[in-house]
This record gives structure tokens, C-alpha cells and sequence, in this order.
């Protein structure tokens, strides 16, 4: 299943066709996003679950069958299988719901379950595929109007941008990683390690562009390996600023490497790096006192 893709199809959140609340569909009766409520789908107010939730999500076919059951539950589970996200409103969070059906397609399976509310419906084209569904918002009926679409670093869970590290689209794999960093801090390391890995030379540059400006400290031979072997200036130019900035004991020996490398400001770094090395170096000599100007404690002159 494919995963939220960022610059794909953005014209269609502003169509109605493409973007238009279940709810207002309903009443309208002419939406291809609306569907009305079924005989088989009830929600109420939430209280203790009769029945666990189940749902089976395979080959673009889903099945929910669910009994007075948790409709954040369900709608969490089913945003884990199908690998969408799925946001629900504070106020649509706390109700529970009942429904049976068997392989149904995603979109409609959903417009099932959703029957009683206002709905958004984010419907996006990859490269090389045609439109499928990509996002879902859910607000109770009659308060999704009016509502403007939002980009998914306002909404989108920590979890759900740790998925969009595996996405085809290389820009939003770098947006992931650049939220993430924003968000995590130092605990967004391993993210960073993983995108540094990346094949694609932007996702790169910005996991390592994101790690560096938080300070985060990425290990030493990492950062080592990037300016000897990554392809992109970009990367080794930060890989050697993140060297020089963690006052790592190998920033001179690869910073002295730098010096032939093919980019010009990758070479113009490290002169820099060599030459604030070498007054910090002569400063520390310059503040330490020789031995012949040091006396030797409770030990009292000699006569000449």
C-alpha cells in the first residue's frame, strides 16, 4: 500500500468532487465521496467495548465486522493496515461504532463507517500509478464545512512520518525526516542514521542539514565516511561542518583529505577548519606557562 505522497495531486483537496464532507454529501445526495448510512452501521456514544474489533485489510479490500466497538480503535487499526492516516476529531475520537461488511474497497469501506459524519477524502496520483486514497479526516456531522485543507506536518502523527521514511516520493521522505528532527531532537537519531543511507542525495542532505543545526551528535565515523565517499558536495560540505563542530579528534586528518576535494566549498571549509584548529592550537601553548616559569610548590629558592 502506498503511502501519503505530499506532491502528488494537491489541486484536489481544493475540488469538491475530491474533497467534499460525507455529510454534506448526504444531504446533497449527488457526491461521489458521500455515501448514506446502511442499515449495518450504528454509532453512539462510547462506552465499554461489547465485541473486540476486527479488521482485515488485503489486496485493497477491506473487512470490519465490530459490535459496539471503538471508532477510534477501528480507525486506528485500519489506518496501521492500509498505511494511511486517518484524523479524527477531538469530539469524533470518544464515539463507538457497529458494523459487518467483507471486501469492500478501502474508500468505501470507509465511507461506510463514516456514514454519520463529515469526512475529507485526500485522493493522490504517484509517478507511476493512478489516484488512490492517501488521507482521511473525520468532524461531526455538519462541522466540516469551511474547513481549509492543512499540510500534514500540522496534523500527522510522529508515527505516521517514521512510515513516510519508506516513501517512493524522495520529497517526502525528506520532509519525514526534516519533521521529525523538529520534533525529536537528539532521540531523532536513528531516523537520521537510516536517511543518511538514503539513495537519494536531497533526502540526504537534509537529514544531515536537520542533525546538524539541532546539535544533534552524529558518531564520529559516520560523519567521517560522508566526506570521504558521499556523492553530494552538500553532504560532505555539512558531514565536515558537523566534524568541526563536535570538536572531533579526526577533523583535522579528513579535513586535510577535504582540502582535494572536487568541490570548491567543501575544500574552502576545510581551510577553515585547519586554520581555527591551528590558532585554537597556538592560543592553548600560549596560555600554558613553561616549566622553567613554574615553581616548584613549598619548596623554597636556592643559593646561588
Amino acid at each position: 500500500m502506498q503511502r501519503v505522497s505530499l506532491s502528488a495531486c494537491v489541486a484536489w483537496l481544493l475540488s469538491i468532487s475530491a474533497f467534499a464532507p460525507v455529510g454534506s454529501a448526504q444531504q446533497a445526495g449527488q457526491s461521489q465521496l458521500g455515501s448514506r448510512a446502511t442499515p449495518d452501521v450504528q454509532t453512539h456514544a462510547s462506552g465499554p467495548s461489547d465485541q473486540q474489533v476486527s479488521v482485515a485489510f488485503k489486496d485493497g479490500q477491506l473487512s470490519v465486522r465490530v459490535q459496539n466497538g471503538s471508532l477510534e480503535r477501528l480507525t486506528d487499526d485500519i489506518s496501521r493496515q492500509a498505511q494511511i492516516p486517518i484524523v479524527l476529531s477531538e469530539n469524533v475520537g470518544s464515539q463507538s461504532a457497529s458494523v459487518n461488511f467483507q471486501k469492500l474497497p478501502l474508500d468505501k469501506g470507509l465511507r461506510r463507517i463514516l456514514a454519520r459524519y463529515d469526512a475529507f477524502f485526500f485522493y493522490g496520483v504517484d509517478e507511476h500509478d493512478s489516484s488512490s486514497l492517501k488521507a482521511v479526516w473525520v468532524y461531526p456531522k455538519g462541522q466540516g464545512r469551511g474547513i481549509a485543507p492543512a499540510p500534514p506536518e500540522k496534523w500527522a502523527s510522529t508515527k505516521e512520518f517514521e512510515a513516510m521514511l519508506d516513501d517512493k516520493d524522495p520529497t517526502v521522505r525528506g520532509k519525514a525526516i526534516e519533521t521529525l528532527v523538529e520534533r525529536k531532537g537528539e532521540e531523532a537519531l536513528d531516523a537520521v542514521l537510516r536517511s543518511l543511507q538514503d539513495d537519494d542525495d536531497q533526502v540526504r542532505r537534509q537529514a544531515l542539514y536537520g542533525a546538524v543545526t539541532v546539535g544533534m551528535r552524529v558518531p564520529g565515523d559516520v560523519l567521517n565516511n560522508l566526506v570521504l565517499t558521499d556523492p553530494s558536495a552538500d553532504v560532505r560540505f555539512l558531514a565536515l561542518q558537523g566534524l568541526s563542530n563536535s570538536n572531533s579528534p579526526d577533523a583535522r586528518q579528513i579535513a586535510q583529505h577535504a582540502l582535494n576535494d572536487p568541490s570548491e566549498p567543501v575544500r574552502l571549509e576545510a581551510r577553515e577548519i585547519i586554520t581555527r584548529l591551528d590558532e585554537e592550537a597556538n592560543q592553548s601553548q600560549q596560555q600554558t606557562p613553561s616549566s622553567a616559569d613554574q615553581q616548584q610548590p613549598n619548596q623554597p629558592p636556592q643559593n646561588l
